[in-house]
């Protein structure tokens, strides 16, 4: 297998295992959904295309059903943070594209990050325009490299995957922790007034 195509798979492998995070993201909004039709949870959730706006959602759960400075909120609200900055990996490796370089006609390395026309990456500081305008006749693109801490290597990428895995076991750990709390919630919830 050639370099592209080894660096393609592992970007595959990572994409699909952030799919486990959003897995779990599902099972904890199911998990306060207790007793509704499961292609209505799975139609209202699967319906939220950001990750953000399903982290919204299920802070607001949350917020509902624990205490204000509970253990099980604050563990939840760390694991957010983890989630919000994991979130800002996955859109690099889905939106950016992967660059071929090559030395003297042989490939020589493959990486993931902004392309050299994408001005948002001006703006964000990810290239050595150091902050100069864009904007202006002085402008010279050639001269503008990407930083190399705005680019994923195959190694990086497969550090993300490994990071993926493991914030998808931190949050099925967490859900397995906190669902009885939950179901014991949502029951007494149910129970008549006197």
């Amino acid at each position: 297998m050639n370099s592209e195509d080894s660096f393609l798979l592992q970007l595959a492998k990572a994409i699909q295992t952030w799919l486990w995070i959003e897995g779990e993201l599902y099972s904890l909004y199911s998990m306060f959904m207790q007793g509704a039709n499961s292609h209505l949870i799975s139609a209202t959730f699967n319906s939220i295309q950001s990750v953000d706006a399903k982290l919204a959602l299920l802070n607001c759960c949350f917020t509902l059903v624990f205490e204000r400075g509970s253990d099980d909120l604050k563990s939840w609200r760390k694991l957010v943070g983890k989630l919000e900055k994991l979130n800002k990996q996955r859109n690099k490796i889905v939106h950016e594209p992967v660059s071929l370089h090559y030395s003297r006609g042989v490939l020589s390395e493959v990486k993931i990050g902004p392309s050299y026309s994408n001005s948002l990456a001006l703006a964000k500081g990810q290239t050595t325009h150091q902050g100069k305008p864009v904007v202006s006749a002085d402008y010279d693109p050639s001269k503008v490299y990407i930083l190399e801490d705005h680019r994923l290597t195959q190694t990086g990428v497969s550090a993300l995957e490994r990071t993926f895995k493991a914030a998808a076991l931190e949050m099925r750990a967490y859900r397995e922790l906190v669902a009885p709390k939950v179901a014991s919630a949502l029951q007494a919830a149910q129970k008549p007034r006197k």
